[in-house]
């Protein structure tokens, strides 16, 4: 999913739909410098209320209508999605969260507004701390009482987007396993039915042929000095899945199925010296590889 187009197709859309729009009674200069002022001071609390994790502040600032468009999740269109959608985010462990507007429009009538701004966030991961930037953009509406409250919330970080992060080695990835996942069935495999062949390949993909040849092209691409590759073993294909992580705030666990193949190996690194026998897994769907683990490269890899 391209996490940063939608807000800003939103901003330009709400940008001219505040200054084309027909204005009956136009608010004088004062006013609207008064309604941004007020948007940004309900703003500030807003903020300060994220970090009391009081899932009641935060949805005091919404209308009953709101939509929320966070990041990683589908969209929320009614009271309770949005309350869900929040309870999530608060609920993150140990979270920090602090944001501030950098541009508020208040459209000529005085009734609409827009906000635009930034964010920061960390909590605790699995193993780690976790830490996002990114911005966002909030539409507010003049309440018949007078007062001011968001209709509609998205934001989004300004870092790679999930598949991105999903393939680099040092982030988010969980690993590969060569073993299919069990189900509750499997404790009596006779009460359990079996997947027809054509579930299978829709599963796991075909199962590779020319797999030997695709990891020596691989080898071949990357490694520093291919010409000294030492195999030592190439097994056959198994039924696996790789795990990663997609989503910098909503994280969740995605498994890609396919077949698992190990190649161990020795080869020079860039100073001529064998590392020793390391081995890496590949997971393929059908003949192309789609996954890497490798070992920590010791300076072998280009």
């Amino acid at each position: 999913m391209t996490k940063r187009l939608p807000g800003l197709v939103a901003a330009l859309a709400v940008s001219g739909l505040l200054a084309c729009r027909p204005s009956l009674s136009a608010m004088s200069g004062g006013e609207l410098a008064a309604a941004e002022a007020a948007i940004r001071q309900l703003d500030a609390k807003w903020a300060a209320a994220a970090n009391t994790a009081s899932v009641d502040a935060w949805m005091a600032f919404y209308t009953d209508d709101a939509v929320v468009l966070a990041p990683d999740v589908q969209i929320s269109r009614d009271r309770e999605q949005v309350r869900q959608t929040v309870a999530e985010l608060l609920a993150l462990p140990h979270l920090s969260i602090a944001w501030h507007p950098i541009k508020v429009e208040v459209a000529a009538a005085g009734d609409l507004a827009y906000l635009i701004g930034a964010y920061e966030l960390s909590y605790d991961g699995a193993r780690a701390r976790v830490s996002d930037r990114g911005k966002l953009l909030e539409i507010w509406k003049r309440q018949a009482d007078g007062s001011w409250k968001c209709i509609v919330d998205t934001w989004n970080s300004n870092g790679p987007a999930p598949a991105a992060q999903s393939a680099r080695a040092g982030g988010v990835e969980r690993g590969l396993s060569a073993a299919p996942e069990a189900s509750p069935a499997a404790a009596d495999p006779a009460a359990a039915p079996r997947p027809s062949p054509s579930a299978l390949t829709a599963e796991y993909g075909e199962m590779p042929k020319q797999y030997e040849e695709a990891v020596r092209q691989y080898f071949e691409k990357y490694l520093k000095d291919p010409d000294s590759v030492q195999y030592q073993e190439i097994t056959a294909p198994e039924k696996g899945y790789a795990t990663t992580v997609k989503g910098a705030i909503f994280a969740r666990e995605a498994r890609l199925r396919g077949w698992t193949v190990k190649a161990t190996i020795n080869a020079r690194n860039s100073h001529g010296v064998y590392v020793g026998l390391k081995t890496y897994t590949f997971l393929f769907r059908g003949e192309k590889i789609v996954h890497t683990v490798s070992p920590l490269p010791e300076d072998e890899m280009k």
